[in-house]
């Protein structure tokens, strides 16, 4: 395993960074058990995440987190957030802060992927996450073609396979699902 990357560049560094951690981190699940059920994946993920990067001083990694409607503008609970909790005396409003929003799909059907965009979508615009991760576990299909417009170049997809104990990724980077 390389050693951690630190979160703490800005912009297109960051989502570089960010993306290789998360590469890193689905090729070191190897047990089964975890292709069964996407709440067991999502555990493992978050450990092996974990484990490879390390965040700015406030920003910490967070599991299926409500979001209020009066504080946030939406609803929407996404599976994992990476984010600075919001604080008044160092961010001016909810959105400042945010790194990467994640949803992850057990066999996602074509339905269930474009549903998780749509979150995605809601996130990144009223949020302002600058990248939205979709994770489509058991599976070597990323949707990329269902991937709504205004969020084409801010979205990495993942489908990450399990055969005979090799861990075979299908990837595609915000560069990637453009247009």
């Amino acid at each position: 395993m390389r050693s951690k990357q630190t979160l703490n560049r800005t912009g297109d560094d960051r989502k570089i960074d960010l993306i290789s951690c998360i590469h890193d981190a689905l090729m070191a699940i190897t047990n089964p058990r975890f292709f069964e059920t996407e709440r067991g994946f999502q555990g493992e993920f978050l450990a092996q995440l974990g484990c490879r990067f390390a965040l700015s001083d406030r920003a910490i990694l967070e599991q299926e987190y409500q979001k209020r409607a009066e504080a946030h503008g939406l609803t929407n609970r996404p599976d994992i957030i990476i984010h600075e909790p919001y604080d008044p005396v160092h961010h001016a409003n909810r959105t400042e802060g945010n790194v990467a929003v994640i949803e992850l799909k057990l066999r996602a059907t074509e339905e269930k992927a474009a549903d998780d965009f749509k979150n995605l979508s809601d996130m990144i615009d009223v949020l302002h996450y600058p990248l939205g991760i979709f994770i489509n576990i058991d599976s070597a299909i990323t949707y990329s073609y269902l991937v709504p417009e205004n969020i084409r170049g801010r979205i990495a997809l993942f489908a990450v396979t399990l055969h005979g104990g090799k861990v075979t990724i299908v990837e595609e980077r915000p560069e990637d699902v453009v247009s």
